[in-house]
């Protein structure tokens, strides 16, 4: 096999590598949401303890879904840092690398919080601080960030279609209000937070097809 073919090789292998991170994720964090359900009709400590009590058992499961989601999301960086990085974008992909980082953190800090308000029984004062905790950890700051890193990484680099990166800025910024209104809204999370979940699952659904499809591109 030749260098330049050992390249391509490489080269493929680290998208598909990226792509089935993005497309686990994807599969793994929709289970997880769909186990959340739509949450409790309001954000009164009583109300919270019923829901988490007559649901424990999916809420918990969901959170397995999501520390696997989060576990699989690894290997988007994974695959992608190198790539950048070769490409001539030290500092884009050292920005990846560190934007995944806190994503993957944050999210574990989520699931945590989570995982306890399902267990705290009825707690009143125990609930009301796990409830704000849970929906106040800035997951989808670092969410916002990693999406604009990787966009401009698309259009910097031609990891995936242009217009996905162009996509991907937008996303990101649409994350940003989102982003802000879960600081300044008076609830921890509204119903209205399900378009931005959407809109997430929607973009790693892109990312990992795209990904995978220059992959083969390059094979």
């Amino acid at each position: 096999m030749s260098e330049l073919s050992t390249v391509v090789d490489g080269r493929a292998a680290s998208l598909r590598l990226a792509a089935v991170g993005a497309l686990g994720f994807t599969v793994l964090y929709l289970l997880h949401r769909i186990g959340q359900g739509l949450g409790p009709d309001d954000a009164a400590p009583a109300t919270v303890a019923a829901y988490q009590a007559s649901h424990r058992g999916v809420l918990l499961a969901s959170e397995v879904a999501l520390a696997l989601a989060l576990l699989v999301f690894v290997a988007v960086p994974a695959g992608l840092v190198p790539l950048v990085w070769k490409a001539g974008q030290e500092g884009l992909a050292v920005a990846i690398g560190v934007t995944s980082t806190v994503f993957v953190a944050m999210g574990f800090v989520s699931s945590a919080s989570e995982t306890a308000l399902a267990n705290v029984g009825d707690e009143r004062a125990a609930v009301l601080a796990l409830n704000q905790l849970q929906g106040r950890v800035p997951v989808v700051f670092a969410f916002t960030a990693l999406a604009a890193c990787i966009g401009w990484a698309i259009l910097r680099t031609g990891l995936a279609w242009r217009w996905l990166g162009i996509v991907s800025l937008v996303a990101a910024a649409v994350f940003l209000l989102g982003s802000i209104f879960s600081v300044l809204g008076p609830t921890p999370e509204g119903r209205s937070s399900i378009y931005g979940i959407g809109l997430s699952i929607l973009w790693t659904l892109l990312l990992g097809i795209g990904l995978l499809r220059t992959s083969r591109a390059k094979a």
